[in-house]
């Protein structure tokens, strides 16, 4: 992912409407999350020491905390502020969160609690569309958009797409199948460092998607990313388990 080295300042953050000694973050007491925000919202480093802080604070290995989401409206407040800026580092942690499904029992009433925020942000996600342009920018920028519109499975594994790194589990034998982008195709192994005996990915029929898969395609086809667009075919396709030959949809796999 790249990192946008433009400094943007965000006057007005909502941190001391909140009590955070009371709060936890994922490590302990969230009393030092305010000052990391606060430094945060004058950067648009990734690599910036307050970024990386509140990353593993807020958001660890798909995990939230109480505090993460008592960061939403600040988060959503430093992004909103910041349309034209690629790749926005408030606005990817505030889609992670959005769609975590580890966390406490707060995660059961998020989306309809911080509903505005998410509504204010949808456009802005869909404008950075319009702003990427590598391939695994548009990966993660159409992941966003799918946290903030709720979009299955793809709001959290659009990721592997990104990363060239899709690891799934067989339904019907319950081995590991690894999905490898070679050139142009997507293809099935048992082993992600030997592609010799790989199947390749059926891919989906645009008529036949589902909601979420329909509007993925749409926003990649609108935005001009036909390459992307070409690898979620494939990505919402089918294949031959390499272990058992059994049909695998891998939406359903991810599920």
């Amino acid at each position: 992912m790249r990192h946008d080295r433009a400094t943007v300042m965000v006057t007005w953050l909502a941190v001391d409407m909140v009590d955070w000694r009371q709060l936890r973050d994922i490590y302990g007491s969230a009393a030092d999350v305010p000052a990391f925000l606060e430094a945060a919202a004058s950067s648009t480093d990734w690599d910036a020491g307050a970024w990386q802080e509140l990353w593993s604070r807020l958001y660890h290995q798909g995990s939230v905390a109480p505090a993460s989401y008592a960061a939403l409206p600040d988060l959503a407040q430093i992004a909103g502020a910041r349309h034209d800026v690629a790749v926005e580092p408030a606005l990817f942690l505030f889609a992670a969160i959005i769609a975590s499904t580890d966390g406490p029992p707060e995660i059961a009433e998020a989306r309809d609690r911080y509903a505005t925020q998410i509504a204010g942000l949808v456009p802005i996600a869909e404008h950075k569309l319009d702003l990427v342009g590598e391939r695994s920018d548009v990966a993660w920028a159409l992941q966003t958009v799918a946290a903030l519109e709720d979009l299955s499975v793809w709001q959290r594994e659009l990721q592997g797409l990104a990363n060239e790194e899709i690891e799934l589990e067989c339904p019907t034998c319950g081995d590991h199948v690894y999905l490898e982008l070679v050139g142009d195709d997507l293809v099935a192994t048992a082993d992600p460092t030997d592609t010799r005996q790989s199947r390749s990915v059926r891919r989906a029929h645009p008529a036949d998607l589902a909601a979420p898969e329909a509007r993925l395609l749409e926003l990649c086809l609108s935005h001009g990313h036909v390459t992307v667009a070409a690898e979620l075919l494939a990505l919402f396709g089918e294949v031959s388990c390499p272990h058992c030959e059994a049909q695998l949809n891998i939406a359903a796999a991810y599920a």
